[in-house]
């Protein structure tokens, strides 16, 4: 009984959360029978994830954003959630001519699944289109600090083993999450992510800069810049394992742009 309270609770928000989405015509062109494989086969490779109706609505919805990332930027870009991911892995298993397909009707492109060592232009720089073409979908200043719905995904959704992404006093900090979906305690920063990577790499302007820096000033410093109790460490987005286990965004994977 509880379990069908449950299952009919999280139907109902998925049915919300496609109907105000900005994704929805997308969302609602995805094969129908993917949640269902989705659902039996997602644990299989991420392990103790949600199976429910909102998470795989939730999870479908970033990945669209993501793809539209992809599209509007015609750039590489780094996925920031694991749950996406589950939903886009199943999705290749499931019917990948049907996802290239889907992507060049709406997206203009075919968008492939790029491993971070094989990514043109390394991940930083993916890492960093994303999030500024996120911030640009969301109607959020480019340069940050607040976060764009897409990079938030993982820690909303309490995925195990996501990515868990916030704002520490004005910059973009990173996290892993552990087996029940919680954030860890150590904090990273993520060279794709920081204004000053965005700057340089063209991505803002200097009037973005600017703004942020004010923002950030008025708001009393920046955590991981002085280092005065921040416990913060440098990550400059590699694969897994690399400086004090930071890894990639997205544990290696993005789609590749300009298709």
């Amino acid at each position: 009984m509880l379990n069908m309270l449950y299952n009919t609770i999280n139907a109902y928000r998925a049915r919300k959360l496609r109907a105000a989405s900005r994704n929805r015509a997308a969302l609602e062109n995805m094969p129908p029978g993917l949640f269902d494989y989705w659902a039996r086969t997602a644990q299989d490779e991420f392990e103790g994830i949600p199976r429910d109706a909102f998470f795989y609505a939730r999870a479908s919805d970033a990945l669209l954003t993501f793809f539209d990332c992809v599209g509007r930027s015609n750039r590489p870009c780094a996925l920031p959630s694991k749950a996406a991911d589950s939903v886009w892995h199943a999705w290749l298993r499931f019917a990948p001519a049907g996802l290239d397909a889907f992507c060049v009707h709406h997206y203009d492109r075919r968008i492939p699944h790029i491993e971070g060592a094989d990514m043109s232009g390394g991940m930083d720089g993916a890492l960093a289109t994303c999030l500024v073409t996120a911030r640009m979908l969301d109607g959020l200043d480019r340069a940050g600090p607040d976060l764009p719905r897409l990079f938030v995904t993982d820690r909303k959704l309490r995925m195990p083993g996501g990515f868990a992404y916030r704002v520490e006093k004005g910059e973009v900090m990173f996290s892993h999450m552990d087996a029940r979906g919680q954030p860890e305690p150590a904090l990273y920063r993520q060279s794709g992510t920081t204004p000053e990577y965005l700057l340089a790499a063209g991505m803002i302007g200097q009037h973005d800069y600017d703004k942020w820096d004010a923002r950030r000033q008025a708001g009393g410093g920046s955590c991981g810049t002085t280092g005065a109790g921040c416990g913060t460490v440098s990550c400059d987005g590699g694969s897994s394992g690399d400086a004090g286990g930071c890894g990639s965004s997205c544990g290696g994977c993005g789609g590749g742009g300009g298709d």
